[in-house]
């Protein structure tokens, strides 16, 4: 259990959250764990056999703090929120623009052109690391065949033509993920392309758990600025979906969440005893496992770069708010358009 980024994130299976006048109490078999001011806490993430009371939930969200539910294979739960906050205006320019395709196509190419640049950043950087002359050549062929659909992403205004390339590049990144490892004799670097519900190997067992925390911090940022979550535009609608939030994910994916995993295991962080092997083939995260992983992932948050719009140094975790807003704004008003966010690895 620990604090970062003002999220609280318990998964200590036993643990009891309670509220003590305005204090946060983390308590196991009548001892306190922690205790942090309640102002001090932004948001809380319950993962595994967590117990929060009644009066603490009720207090978040009555100040508009978001609870998140996940199991201990961090799939998530449900999500407790207050009353929506924000302004109304801007949901109603978020709701015409999707279906209004000349302001709806610019969104989504500038929303791709973030992701296509920083997943072909990522792959140049493991192409760098490599000490394999087979995996730098595969890395780097990929890195091109991106760069051909970024330089073409301009010309193409069909919004299934662009959701299109997405997949195709999608598919090629993670058709070469494995080369970015270089523990080529660990049951840990065994992937043999995505699979999610369930994950059914550790590497993508430790994607799905950080896309998880990836997701809650982008529905934080989208929430804050007051754009509805459900509304995306890369991603199509769908009942129960927060598309938006996927949306404002794909920018940052291969940065914070993608490179963190590969790190992870590279300088062997994790371990294979650090998984659950379950019967049916699933796999999860170990409560150590998850204890390593969210240090890692607070650890990478903190880590600071020179933003190229703002010409700031500016922590990584701050990243999707900056963007929730510039996504605001772009959304508002129509002379405008959205400035992804670029990574240089």
């Amino acid at each position: 259990m620990r604090v970062a980024m003002q999220t609280l994130y318990a998964q200590t299976d036993g643990t009891t959250l309670r509220l003590q006048h305005d204090t946060v109490l983390a308590t196991m078999e009548k001892q306190t764990l922690l205790q942090i001011p309640l102002q001090h806490v932004q948001s809380i993430v319950a993962i595994g056999r967590v117990s929060i009371t009644s009066p603490l939930l009720e207090r978040c969200a009555k100040d508009g703090k978001s609870v998140v539910r996940m199991n201990g294979q961090g799939r998530f739960l449900y999500r407790l929120e207050g009353p929506r906050s924000g302004n109304v205006l801007l949901r109603i320019a978020q709701f015409q623009a999707v279906s209004h395709p000349e302001k709806l196509v610019p969104l989504v190419q500038s929303i791709l052109s973030g992701k296509l640049h920083n997943t072909r950043q990522t792959l140049l950087r493991s192409a760098r690391d490599s000490r394999r002359e087979e995996s730098k050549e595969r890395l780097r062929d990929v890195a091109d065949d991106i760069a051909r659909d970024l330089r073409r992403l301009p010309y193409v205004t069909d919004l299934n033509a662009l959701r299109g390339v997405e997949g195709i590049n999608a598919k090629r990144y993670f058709s070469v993920f494995e080369h970015q490892f270089t523990q080529w004799d660990s049951p840990v670097t065994r992937f043999h392309g995505r699979s999610r519900r369930p994950p059914r190997d550790p590497v993508n067992c430790l994607l799905s758990f950080l896309y998880a925390l990836l997701h809650h911090d982008a529905m934080s940022a989208i929430e804050s600025v007051g754009l509805d979550p459900q509304i995306g535009f890369l991603h199509t609608l769908r009942p129960g979906r927060a598309s938006l939030a996927l949306d404002l994910m794909e920018e940052v994916r291969s940065v914070l969440a993608d490179r963190l995993a590969i790190t992870l295991i590279n300088r062997r962080q994790i371990q294979t005893d650090d998984f659950e092997f379950l019967p049916g083939g699933a796999v999860s995260l170990s409560e150590s496992g998850r204890k390593t992983v969210l240090s890692a992932y607070q650890m990478r948050k903190r880590e600071e770069f020179q933003h190229p719009l703002l010409e700031q140094r500016l922590a990584l975790g701050d990243v999707l708010p900056v963007q929730a807003r510039l996504l605001a704004r772009a959304v508002r008003r129509d002379h405008l358009s959205y400035i992804p966010f670029y990574f240089k690895a």
